[in-house]
Order: C-alpha cells, then structure tokens, then sequence
C-alpha cells in the first residue's frame, strides 16, 4: 500500500486477515468507525469536557476516559446539572443562579438528614446566599413561649437594590416553605445596608496594649539612695545591704537581679512575667537587710516597668524615708565595760547567743507591700480567666490644624471610632467631647475585652467635609497602678485628609413650604454593618 493511499485507509485494516488488508475499500468503510471510535488527531483532545460548540472532537474511547468529570458538579457542562440534580432528588428552579445549582447538588445529600430542623433550613440558605453573592449571614429564632409552632428567619444580605432584594427574598421564601416541618409558620426579615457613602476620606493606625501573654515582659526595680556617702561607699553599700523582692499571695522564683550602681546611689531590678503576677493578685513586696556596721538613713523607690505598644513605661509604685539598724555582729567590750560593736555578720540563729554578742531585732525589715495593677474581683470566682488587670479606659484625641478656623458644623463632619477585631463595639463610641477644634474619644475596656483584643486595636479618623484636613491623632491608656490612675501614651500620628463633595455625603433632607428638598444638617457615615 504506497503512503497516499495510506492516508485514506483506517488503522484498523492492519488487523484483519492478509488477504483483506489490500482492499482499499475495505480501509475506507473502517475509516468512519476508527474516526467515530479512536478519533482521527495525531494529539488527544485537551478539553475533558466535550460540548456542542467543542471542535475535533475526539473519539469516543477519549472521551469515555474523561467520563467522570461529567459527574462533578464543578465541572459539568450547564446542560448535565438537571440529569445530575435527578439523581440526588433535586429540583433546580430556574431563577437559580449557576453556581447556586452546583453548589446545592454537591451538597444536598449530607443536608437530607437534617430536613426539617433549625440547622438543616440554616445550612440550606446559607448556601444559598454564599453562592449568590449575597453574604451567607443567617439566623433563625424558634423560642417563642407564646407561640407554638412559629419560627423567624432572618437574612443579612449586602446589596440593597430593590430589584435583587425582592428577587433573593422570593427564592429564600421557597426554599423555607420546602424545608420547614409542615405545622409550622413563620416571618421572613431581610436586612440590607440602607445607609451608605459612595466615597469616604479616612485614616486608620493599629495599635496594640500588651504583647500577648506568653510574651509580656515586667521588672521591679528597687533604688536605695543614702542621705550622706561618696561614691567608693555606694559600691560597698551595693554589696552589704542587700534587697528581697518576693510575692505578697506566693512566693517568687526568680533569677539574679541586675545591679545598677551610680555614684549617689544605686538599684536593684529583677525581671518578672505575667504568671508572676497572675500569682500575687494582692501584690508584692521588697525587704531590706543591712549588713554594714552602722546605721542606714537615705531613701527607699520603687519602681514598675511594663510595654505598652511596643514602648517601655515605667510607674513608681512607693517612695518613702527608710532607717535601717545593723544586723547581727561580733561585739567587745572596752576597758570602761561598755559594749563595741564590730563589723562581722552573722545570720540569725534560733540558739541562745553566747555572751559578748549582739543582736539587733530582726536580720530583715518589715515588708513593704506594694500592688502593681488592680486585678478583676470577679476572677475569684472564675479561676480559669487568667487576667492582671481589671479594666483600662482608652482615650483618643484628634487635634485639627488646618484649617485655622474651625466651626462646629465643621466639627460635627469628623468621625472618630476606636475598633478591635473581636467585638461589634464600632458605630456608637461613648462619651465623644468636641471643643474648639479637638475631638475626644474614651472607651472602657474590661478584662474579658482586654484579653482578647489587646494586641488587634484601630484608630480610624473620617471626614465628611468639603476641604482638606491636616491634623494629629493622640491614643492614650489610662489604667490603675498601685491604686492611682496613671495615663499612658500609646500613638501619635500626624493625618491629612481629603475633601469630601456634598453629593458623596449622605444627610437626612426635608422639604421647605414650597416642597422643595432642602439639605439638612445632619450627616450619617457610612458602615459594613446592616440595619433594620
């Protein structure tokens, strides 16, 4: 057979019997079946999904190889999902959107087991509204003593159009009256966002109070400062009277303290971290031994450092007047019997003392309590929350500098919210204090708050006018140390801020006595959150 008949002729004339193989005609008719069959291309098909519109297609052994994509809801061509709807029981309405058919056939099955209940109906148009775009939010309230037998749903959706709004509220109204037990009834509530600004002029800082726990990082430091000494005695007095920090509720197990020695005086800084703390809710406190051979007068500080967003503080706890006797000391007696005391110390004994010793009251001082943060009182109650303080009040204070002049009405069109990740405290902020041309802002954060948002917090600044704003943002924390309010500045940032035109502004308008809409004087922001 030469080449160019070969082309002409099927592959499959090979196998029939040698005296069939020279029939050109025979290798022709085979050529329909090959091509119906194998297909003709020297390439296989790469579409695993053949179709009306699909060119070459390839044979059927191809496209048999490719047959369980047809089974895949993802994957299948539009004109399958009816066949594959019927074979998990499912009705496709036409209003369905694509992904909405896909979506329920690959997950009908595992919900049948659940129709009829609270679930089951929160599933299915949860499903629903996901694949449609619209936000998958949805609640369905059932506890209603005085009404036997009678449900609520209620959807959140994101577009408001009206014409979107009554076509999803029909579909989820169907899907309900499918899935409810058939005694029952009920109300459908959709809510969409009805207040909206098509333009906004902002600026956001994150900020952060404490690190997380595992990472919080404290010290004490203890500063002794003589009345009367030189510098060569600060050293020696560094090393004689010697500081204990320990835990009012349990003791400490701490590491070497850090010596810091200048020439009036010098300090004694221990680290500590939060399970430090958490153990010794009542405080802590420091005693004193002086082990040099006279009396100490000078003065005792004691100080408490701490991070907040990122910056070292520090608070003095306790300042006060200290006047220490020596310890215990080999002692002699002069010629007149009077008793010298001298300069070598020894700890204190529970066994009588022999004559010509001297002991002074107490090896250490008393303690000096001191407490660090005000824990929670509830805690007592609650073991399992692990947190040291009890409350703190952020503050945030916006300063505007230009323009020069600033009135109230201008003012009023400047929005500033503080907002964390974990809560939906974010459109109302208490206690919102406008002067001449500052805003300030306070919102109390309790421990239940404060443990889960401490390290995800945002200031944002908005602004609804027709000029250009420069101006500066101040966050502060104002928290209890040791019983008295000390504040804490955690950010300052300077902003500017872009004009906003009126027709981007959303206001409530009224109509004058000629029915005119006129411009009101009262602005609305704009928020991701829906309202009814």
């Amino acid at each position: 057979m030469n080449e160019k008949n070969s082309e002409l002729v099927s592959t499959y004339q090979q196998y029939l019997p040698a005296i069939l193989q020279e029939d050109i005609f025979i290798g022709q008719f085979l050529l329909a079946f090959e091509k119906m069959l194998a297909g003709l291309n020297e390439t296989p098909n790469k579409e695993q999904i053949i179709t009306a519109k699909t060119q070459n297609p390839p044979g059927i052994e191809e496209i048999l190889d490719n047959i369980h994509t047809y089974f895949n809801p993802q994957k299948t061509p539009e004109d399958f999902l009816p066949w594959l709807a019927g074979w998990v029981a499912l009705n496709l309405r036409d209003d369905w959107q694509l992904e909405v058919k896909k979506a329920f056939i690959q997950q009908i099955v595992k919900l049948y087991r659940l129709r009829g209940t609270k679930q089951g109906l929160t599933e299915i148009l949860g499903i629903y509204l996901k694949n449609s775009g619209f936000g998958e939010k949805v609640e369905v309230f059932d506890q209603f003593d005085n009404f036997p037998n009678y449900f609520q749903v209620q959807l959140t959706l994101k577009d408001r159009n009206p014409d979107k709004y009554w076509r999803q509220a029909k579909i989820a109204k169907a899907i309900i009256d499918q899935e409810k037990p058939a005694q029952t009834y009920y109300t459908l509530k959709i809510l969409v966002p009805t207040m909206q600004l098509t333009k906004r002029s902002h600026v956001a800082y994150a900020f952060k109070l404490f690190e997380p726990i595992q990472n919080q990082k404290f010290a004490i430091e203890v500063k002794i400062t003589p009345n009367q000494i030189n510098s060569n005695q600060v050293n020696q007095l560094a090393k004689q009277l010697v500081v204990q920090l320990q835990g009012n509720s349990k003791l400490l197990a701490l590491e070497s303290p850090k010596i810091i020695i200048n020439n009036q005086s010098f300090s004694v800084k221990q680290n500590l971290n939060y399970q430090h703390l958490q153990d010794n809710f009542t405080g802590l406190n420091i005693t004193l031994s002086n082990r040099t051979d006279k009396a100490f007068v000078g003065n005792l500080s004691i100080k408490l450092y701490f991070y907040i967003n990122g910056i070292e503080y520090n608070n003095t706890l306790l300042e006060q007047p200290i006047n220490l006797s020596p310890v215990l000391k080999i002692c002699r007696r002069n010629n007149t019997g009077a008793i010298i005391e001298g300069n070598t110390i020894f700890q204190q004994s529970s066994q009588p003392q022999l004559s010509g010793m001297k002991l002074t009251e107490f090896i250490w001082t008393k303690p000096y309590s001191f407490q660090v943060f005000d824990p929670p009182k509830i805690q007592e109650l609650q073991p399992n929350i692990i947190a040291i303080v009890e409350k703190l009040e952020l503050e945030a204070i916006v300063e505007i500098t230009q323009p020069s002049t600033v009135t109230a009405d201008f003012i009023n069109k400047i929005t500033v919210r503080l907002k964390d990740d974990f809560s939906d405290y974010y459109l109302l902020t208490p206690e919102t204090i406008r002067e001449d041309n500052k805003i300030r802002i306070k919102r109390t954060l309790y421990y239940q708050q404060f443990l889960q948002t401490i390290d995800r917090l945002t200031v944002t600044i908005k602004n609804l006018n027709n000029v250009n704003i420069v101006g500066k943002v101040i966050v502060q924390a104002n928290l209890n140390t040791n019983q008295r309010l000390s504040t804490y500045k955690l950010l300052e940032q300077s902003f500017n801020l872009a004009a906003v035109l009126p027709y981007n502004i959303l206001q409530i308008c009224r109509k004058n006595q000629e029915g005119e809409i006129v411009d009101g004087n009262t602005i609305l922001g704009t928020t991701s959150q829906s309202l009814s």
